[in-house]
Order: C-alpha cells, then sequence, then structure tokens
C-alpha cells in the first residue's frame, strides 16, 4: 500500500473518530504516561555493507482500550489501527531512507572501477 494511500486513511479516519466520539485529543494527551510503539535500531550487513535497519516494536499495555465506549469506539479502534500501519510503513521508509546512502557510495566505486577496466581492457 502507498504511503499517501495510508496517510489519506488515516486523516479520514480521524475525522470519523472525531465526528463520532467528540473531542478525545484533552482525554488521550492526559493520560499518556510513556511511549507505547518505539523505535529500534538495528544494523545488518548487505554484500560487506553495514546498513542501518529500523523496527518498531509495541511495549506495554493499551491503555486506551475502553476509550470512546460510550460511543465511537469502532471509529477510535480503526484510527488506532490506520496510525500503526502509518507508523510501520514510516519506520519502514526511515529505514529504506537511511540505507541509500550507505548502498550508493560503495555502488559508485564499483561503477567507477568497472568503467576503468572496461577502458583498459578495449585500449590494450
Amino acid at each position: 500500500m502507498l504511503m499517501g494511500e495510508v496517510m489519506r486513511e488515516v486523516a479520514f479516519s480521524l475525522a470519523e473518530a472525531k465526528f463520532t466520539a467528540g473531542d478525545f485529543s484533552t482525554t488521550v494527551i492526559q493520560n499518556v504516561n510513556k511511549a507505547q510503539v518505539k523505535i529500534r535500531a538495528k544494523k545488518d550487513n548487505v554484500a560487506g555493507v553495514t546498513l542501518p535497519v529500523f523496527e518498531h516494536y509495541h511495549e506495554g499495555t493499551d491503555n486506551y482500550e475502553l476509550t470512546g465506549l460510550a460511543g465511537g469506539g469502532e471509529q477510535l479502534a480503526k484510527l488506532k489501527r490506520n496510525y500503526a500501519k502509518a507508523v510501520e510503513l514510516l519506520v519502514e521508509l526511515a529505514s529504506l531512507q537511511s540505507s541509500f546512502p550507505g548502498l550508493n557510495i560503495p555502488l559508485l566505486i564499483l561503477s567507477q572501477s568497472w568503467m576503468r577496466e572496461s577502458k583498459r581492457s578495449s585500449t590494450g
């Protein structure tokens, strides 16, 4: 799924949740103790090049399971699922974007080396 589509779904589900459950932002902000979704950075070796790899994980319990019980609970659950999907894609995108410079330099060096070798073999 494309990032734009996911973000569109997130925005739409936020509007749905606000419409059905009212303004729940103050409830969420007042009850935050620590992050439930965290990012772990690891290193991966690809063809001799060390690349950063990010992965997200959930820590702790869901403090907002009962939020929206009076109304809009289904929309709030959908909103949480959509935000989780967006975070997952953003972490994957960050991992890919941070890997690109690490792979680009060895590829450029390899390409230059290959060009030198091909020039040498064609002239001699």
